[in-house]
């Protein structure tokens, strides 16, 4: 992979990291909501996403840092 197609692919994990990350911080502070509407399966499944994307994230780096 060439260091542009590295980047654009952090780039991405990042973006979808990110968007899950505001996500789950609006749906927590959401004080006056009801936190029982979504599953313990559904909340686990999305954290386990967004680690996903951050693994992703390290190991791009990794590859990058050794092609300098």
């Amino acid at each position: 992979m060439t260091p542009l197609q590295i980047k654009d692919r952090i780039d991405d994990h990042t973006r979808q990291a990110w968007a899950l990350s505001e996500f789950l911080l609006a749906y927590y502070n959401d004080a006056e909501e009801d936190r029982s509407t979504m599953s313990n399966e559904v909340m686990s499944g999305l954290m386990e996403n967004m680690a996903d994307h951050l693994r992703a994230i390290r190991e791009l780096n990794s590859e990058q840092e050794g092609d300098s």
